[in-house]
């Protein structure tokens, strides 16, 4: 059984739906049904945020852990991802990630992009 799996996504309306398609399989496959909810969400988020504010391809990850997963989304602009105060034009997506993950972050990448992760949490990877 595969510990990872990604998806690189193109910059289309459809880019979230086909997330959240991607980590339904996913989370079936590797028997985290538990954890489907929550990992659609965060990797809507991360995607749409990647694409409302760069001009890059997002490319969403997921890597099984004995604790659970991490979701994570990475693209090219060094532009850091941070919790920002919602209001009536949005920015409620990192705040949603911060409230549904055990931990989140950005990580720089050497490259000059970034990735956006999440870490998600199980008992019992059958559940």
């Amino acid at each position: 059984m595969h510990s990872r799996a990604e998806l690189t996504l193109a910059r289309s309306p459809e880019a979230a739906r086909r997330a959240r398609r991607f980590v339904d399989q996913v989370c079936a496959d590797w028997r985290f049904t538990a954890l489907t909810g929550d990992a659609e969400t965060i990797a809507n988020e991360l995607v749409e945020n990647t694409l409302r504010h760069t001009g890059c391809r997002p490319l969403l990850r997921m890597e099984r852990r004995p604790d659970g997963m991490l979701v994570s989304v990475s693209d090219d602009s060094p532009e850091r991802a941070y919790v920002r105060q919602g209001d009536e034009h949005g920015g409620f997506g990192i705040m949603m990630v911060s409230k549904t993950a055990a931990e989140w972050g950005c990580t720089p990448a050497p490259t000059g992009g970034k990735t956006v992760w999440a870490r998600l949490e199980t008992t019992s990877p059958c559940q």
